[in-house]
């Protein structure tokens, strides 16, 4: 039987989560709240939050937040950590949000695009439905230029030790495998989009493209050189 895809482990958070710092964190808290301004945008959901170091950071902000992850364990870390945060226990698949429930939604770590592309539609357009007229889903992705010129082997050094990265692009899909120090392996995969993909998606669940950028600065246009992009959608208000 095939393994869940994307089924973070503990180890996966243990090399790669725990150690993010805090600089880090603050530059894509802020650029969520510039996107989605107090007071307008009060009402947040944190969609796939982990361990809720952006729902953490953001309500301590001021946002109404409520974070959503599939992971029991990395919810548990999230309600031990507090910080003002509620969490719900949900898999993005199944997790439907009341119509206009939030102001702003949020996917943040390359968590979206896990699926096949009509699941990855049908999490949109739940999310579309979830959020206010005039409200926003911000996505924070990998940029498939970028992978289309950076495929093949790396080692990572983490503060855990050393991990072997294999990449490779297949159409719009990423695929990675990871070889862990103590000979345990993961594999990961995507559908990868680029603004005109992102566009057209949007559309087709009756929203709009409000901003394409890259290093969380809505200045910088996305290009092949940057791994990430982040995209702003906005559902219409009424006219």
């Amino acid at each position: 039987m095939r393994a869940e895809p994307n089924a973070y482990s503990r180890r996966w958070f243990e090399f790669f989560h725990i150690g993010i710092g805090d600089t880090r964190t603050i530059q894509e808290a802020t650029f969520v709240c510039r996107c989605a301004p107090l007071p307008d945008f009060r009402r947040l959901a944190d969609v796939c939050c982990g361990m809720g170091r952006h729902a953490r950071a953001l309500s301590s902000r001021g946002y109404s937040v409520i974070g959503v992850d599939r992971d029991a364990d990395a919810i548990a870390k999230a309600r031990e950590l507090a910080g003002g945060p509620s969490y719900v226990h949900a898999d993005i698949r199944d997790y439907r949000p009341a119509p206009a429930a939030f102001d702003v939604a949020i996917v943040m770590s390359q968590s979206f695009g896990y699926f096949d592309p009509t699941t990855n539609r049908d999490v949109l357009a739940r999310l579309a439905a979830g959020v206010r007229e005039g409200g926003r889903v911000i996505l924070d992705l990998w940029n498939q230029e970028f992978f289309a010129a950076h495929q093949g082997e790396r080692e990572l050094e983490t503060a855990s030790g050393a991990v072997r990265e294999r990449k490779r692009l297949n159409g719009d899909r990423l695929f990675v495998q990871l070889d862990y120090p103590d000979g345990v392996h993961e594999e990961f995969e995507w559908q990868l989009f680029t603004p005109a993909k992102i566009i057209s998606l949007a559309q087709s669940v009756g929203m709009g493209l409000l901003l394409a950028c890259t290093d969380f600065d809505s200045t910088i246009t996305p290009s092949a050189t940057k791994p990430r992009i982040q995209f702003v959608l906005e559902r219409p208000g009424k006219e």
